[in-house]
């Protein structure tokens, strides 16, 4: 069974102001080395995927900058949605169109703007999860299986998914559990209570299973949904393709797979994995993924420090100068200038939203 790769890139990036924008979203961003995240992710897989099986789901606005930056890419592995609706409606097209061409395949589905440590660990764990994925249940369905990181930290910007200990698939390095529950961003209490009780991982929303299984538990838990099913699979490669896609688009209101499918499926296992891994999710999470001490200042760019430490700076084409501050985020780009404490990371947002509401 031929394995294949389904990349959703299509998300806005609003928590990386000002190096980030709406023209040039965080998967074009090089927040972690030189090349953007949409290259390190697809490079990634490279070795266990070849490019002719990995698709990527972007929005039109983008399709150029991710040519750009995958110009090998086949121009129909490419697929552009009419409109943002969560990652449910990015992945049900997405996997129709690999439905199209190999029906009986494993998909691999993962966001392009994460950053994983062990390239190697990483791949081996997605060919575990995806002999576990064509391995049939009791009921005689096969499995929707994620990836579950084990918590280093009573993190509240993470979902985290229960995984009792019942496990029903092992190798020497990886089990695979029946999930127990999904539980949505945690406030600090009850992320503390989780990691103290054990048995919960971060989920990292990289999932793997039988194409036909996906399809599947569209067709049991979102019917309305998998009514639209065969007349997008008929009109795949034809002038009509986008009118039925936008026809379906234009008939939910989406959301996550997790909340849709995931949470409602008795097919759902996770892996735990335990190398390094980040959403950078905000501008806290890329330093607490890049630091390795407390006290020194990662700096991109031209900075002076004195008596400073812990900050995290991005710089372009100006001289940055920090003097007797701490834990702060300095980003320069462009012209506009951000200063934060990093503990406010999240409401970059707010900034964005503020900027906006100004200029209409």
């Amino acid at each position: 069974m031929e394995l294949y790769a389904l990349i959703m890139a299509g998300g806005e990036g609003k928590r990386f102001w000002p190096l980030s924008s709406k023209s040039r979203p965080k998967q074009f961003l090089s927040l972690t080395g030189e090349k953007s995240l949409l290259r390190q992710t697809v490079d990634r897989i490279l070795p266990l995927i070849p490019i002719e099986r990995i698709y990527i789901v972007t929005g039109d606005v983008y399709a150029e900058q991710t040519l750009e930056h995958i110009p090998e890419l086949p121009e129909e592995n490419l697929i552009l949605e009419p409109y943002g609706r969560n990652t449910a409606p990015c992945i049900a097209y997405g996997t129709l169109k690999i439905k199209k061409v190999n029906d009986d395949s494993i998909t691999v589905v993962l966001p392009a703007d994460h950053v994983v440590g062990d390239g190697k660990e990483f791949r081996e764990a997605l060919g575990f999860a995806a002999k576990v994925a064509e391995t049939k249940l009791d009921n005689g369905e096969c499995p929707l299986v994620a990836l579950g990181v084990t918590p280093a930290m009573p993190e509240t910007g993470y979902g985290y998914i229960k995984g009792p200990d019942d496990t029903l698939a092992s190798s020497e390095n990886y089990s695979a559990l029946r999930v127990e529950r999904f539980t949505e961003k945690p406030d600090l209490k009850t992320a503390v209570h989780f990691i103290a009780q054990g048995g919960y991982y971060w989920n990292s929303g990289i999932f793997i299973w039988k194409t036909s299984s996906i399809i599947s538990a569209f067709s049991d838990i979102i019917p309305e949904w998998y009514n639209h099913f065969d007349e997008i699979l008929n009109n795949i490669g034809s002038l009509s393709e986008s009118d039925a896609v936008s026809k379906f688009y234009g008939g939910i209101s989406g959301g996550s797979i997790d909340k849709l499918i995931l949470e409602h499926s008795e097919n759902t296992l996770v892996v735990p994995i335990s190398f390094p891994w980040s959403d950078v999710g905000s501008w806290k999470a890329l330093d607490e993924y890049l630091r390795s001490d407390e006290s020194e200042n990662i700096v991109r760019g031209n900075a002076v420090s004195i008596d400073s430490s812990g900050c995290l700076v991005f710089g372009a084409d100006k001289l940055i100068a920090l003097v007797g501050v701490q834990d702060l985020v300095v980003v320069e780009s462009g012209d506009s200038i951000l200063v934060l404490n990093k503990d406010r990371s999240q409401d970059v947002k707010k900034v964005v939203d503020e900027i906006n509401k100004s200029r209409k």
